[in-house]
């Protein structure tokens, strides 16, 4: 019992571990170049955030984008998928009831950060609860931390849909893994 305790401490410092390096490592570009948000899907999703921020639910799903498409336009509200602009601002607007005042910029470009290491915790939940064994749980979350296919989706600034539909696939595919339990697989 004595070892299995051990394991389970030192996996879990490996997963904090892994967690302190998933987001450093995504935030490179900030200290690089500062808070910035890069390509060009990226900028059009920042511009929606920052619309839907300012004008509201309403106007968003109704806003007729002349500034893409050009000469055109778009009509944003009934062909984008929202659900980054609306987390973005629902963040912005969370941290600013508690007192931290982020412009929509700032919390654009944290996004893939914050979730990127969202995503790491969840890897690592999902593995343990496949295997029940801290060990590979603490491996997942290390290689996950810094796997190349996922980072290039999740650096600071990347400010595109992969960075948080890979948190919720994740989420999802935990929450099931977890309901599959069966009564005595409880602890």
């Amino acid at each position: 019992m004595q070892q299995k305790n051990f394991v389970a401490v030192v996996a879990t410092l490996c997963v904090v571990h892994a967690i302190y390096r998933a987001y450093t490592i995504r935030l490179i570009s900030v200290s690089l170049y500062g808070k910035v948000i890069h390509e060009f899907d990226p900028w059009f999703n920042f511009r929606a955030s920052q619309y839907l921020d300012e004008h509201g639910w309403y106007a968003f799903f109704h806003w007729y984008d002349y500034m893409s498409w050009y000469p055109l336009g778009r009509p944003v509200g009934t062909t984008i998928y929202p659900g980054l602009q609306l987390t973005s601002v629902a963040i912005r607007r969370v941290l600013a009831m508690l007192g931290v005042n982020m412009t929509i910029n700032d919390v654009c470009v944290y996004i893939p950060a914050w979730f990127g290491s969202i995503s790491t915790i969840l890897c690592a939940l999902l593995a343990y609860e496949s295997s029940r064994s801290f060990a590979g749980a603490a491996i997942t979350a290390s290689l996950f931390a810094i796997i190349p296919a996922h980072l290039i989706r999740s650096m600071a600034g990347e400010y595109d849909n992969e960075c948080i539909a890979m948190a919720a696939m994740l989420l999802t595919f935990y929450l099931w893994v977890r309901s599959l339990r069966g009564p005595g697989s409880w602890p």
